[in-house]
């Protein structure tokens, strides 16, 4: 990576830590690239099963698919969509699904961040090759 530190100091890096997920991919940019259009292409699937889990009401399965997208995005965050999805798998676990609606509109919001991060990285690191 050419401008990792640059673009840290510069805010580009809200959610991601640059280093940190090329160290995940064993600093291997091909695999990298792939895990990231992987992450991408499933992403709106993964929002539509939360979405769904929500519009119908279904605690257990919003339970369920927050928890299995949260292990997804805590791959390459611990903060923004993260905290959220833990937030929406509590709210499944307690049958509790009265700010579910709100949470998941925020994480709509975090997830498109963290997919254009993660755009960003790939651009960069496929740049230094």
């Amino acid at each position: 990576m050419t401008n990792s530190s640059s673009a840290e100091s510069t805010g580009t890096w809200r959610l991601i830590q640059p280093e940190q997920v090329l160290d995940m991919a064993v600093n291997d940019v091909e695999f990298l690239t792939e895990l990231i259009d992987l992450f991408v292409a499933l992403a709106p699937e993964q929002m539509q099963d939360i979405r769904q889990a929500i519009d119908s009401n279904d605690a257990g399965l919003l339970a369920e698919v927050a928890h299995a997208y949260k292990g997804t995005v805590g791959n390459y965050t611990q903060t923004g969509p993260y905290p959220l999805l833990q937030s929406l798998e509590n709210d499944g676990k307690s049958a509790d699904l009265q700010t579910s609606q709100s949470k998941f509109q925020s994480l709509e919001q975090e997830i498109n961040a963290l997919l254009t991060e993660l755009e960003t990285l790939k651009t960069e690191v496929n740049q230094s090759l």
